[in-house]
């Protein structure tokens, strides 16, 4: 009975969840304009194709008013077949305000896309923004993965799988640093019916992967880990999934037997779309935990 009420909670964020997580965004992002419209907050180039195929490949790119910037590419989570990139605009409106460029992208959605299609066009923004940032004023060098949710999974697939960075003469190394928000690491069905891949089968959430157990596995991070792993910051809500939290600490820890850098942390009282939401808040341990994260990449690069 657990597993069948777990499963309906993954379906419904894909639809309920993010209809919330926009509605929470506008609100947050309507504080953010009015506090910084005196600031005059930079330009924003909306509606860039990253590659063939319309809408659901293109990205808006929130640039800062600077030269050498880190940019952060985040995907948005929707269970893979929901949302985009115009649901989360306050998310690179506050990244763009601290000094940061943010690539917001959209991807290709299921049941239309099945898995890889997903993971295949994150690498392809990623490396439309490594090879034009610079032109833009940022520091190709400082490209960071940022996803929640879904998308996390998919930042931490193309950080981890090199196959998909290979596609454009890349690598995990090429990757500055990857934050994981919530991130379902491990999609695998488990014996014990337990883990996130059963709460997605208990429901609709498997489909994009075609209901396979075995494709579930090979599109698991955890299974990609090793050397290679970029610097990884991975979070999850004190009341998020209830796999998640120890989902994380066993990627933590294959990570570093690897010999590679991970940082843990447990939002206390987040639920899973507030992980997300706590980007937007001032006052986040979330948000200090990211911006930490990011300068001292920074700190690194220099």
């Amino acid at each position: 009975m657990r597993s069948r009420q777990t499963g309906t909670s993954v379906s419904c964020l894909t639809v309920v969840g993010l209809l919330a997580l926009s509605a929470g965004m506008s609100v947050s992002g309507q504080d953010t304009k009015r506090s910084e419209k005196k600031a005059s907050l930079p330009r924003v180039e909306k509606d860039l194709p990253y590659a063939d195929g319309g809408d659901q490949r293109m990205l808006d790119l929130y640039l800062p008013d600077k030269k050498g910037f880190t940019t952060v590419v985040f995907t948005f989570g929707g269970g893979w077949h929901s949302g985009s990139r115009k649901s989360v605009a306050p998310i690179g409106e506050k990244l763009q305000s601290l000094g940061y460029g943010c690539a917001l992208l959209s991807h290709r959605l299921a049941p239309k896309n099945k898995f890889p299609a997903q993971a295949e066009d994150v690498a392809a923004a990623f490396a439309w923004v490594k090879k034009n940032i610079q032109a833009k004023g940022g520091d190709p060098k400082r490209v960071v993965l940022l996803g929640h949710s879904s998308g996390a999974h998919l930042s931490l697939l193309i950080a981890t799988d090199p196959k998909y960075l290979a596609e454009h003469k890349l690598s995990p190394a090429d990757i500055a640093g990857v934050v994981g928000l919530s991130a379902p690491v491990d999609l695998e069905p488990r014996p014990d019916k337990k883990g996130f891949g059963d709460a997605l089968m208990a429901g609709k959430g498997a489909d994009v992967f075609s209901r396979d157990g075995a494709l579930m596995k090979r599109a698991s991070p955890i299974q990609h880990v090793d050397k290679g792993l970029p610097p990884t910051l991975l979070v999850v809500g004190e009341k998020d999934f209830p796999m998640l939290v120890g989902d994380v600490r066993t990627f933590a820890e294959k990570a570093r037997r690897a010999g590679r850098e991970v940082t843990t942390f447990v939002g206390k009282g987040c639920d899973h779309m507030g992980v997300v939401r706590s980007l937007l808040s001032d006052r986040s341990a979330i948000r200090e935990q990211v911006l930490a994260f990011l300068m001292k990449l920074d700190d690194k690069a220099k």
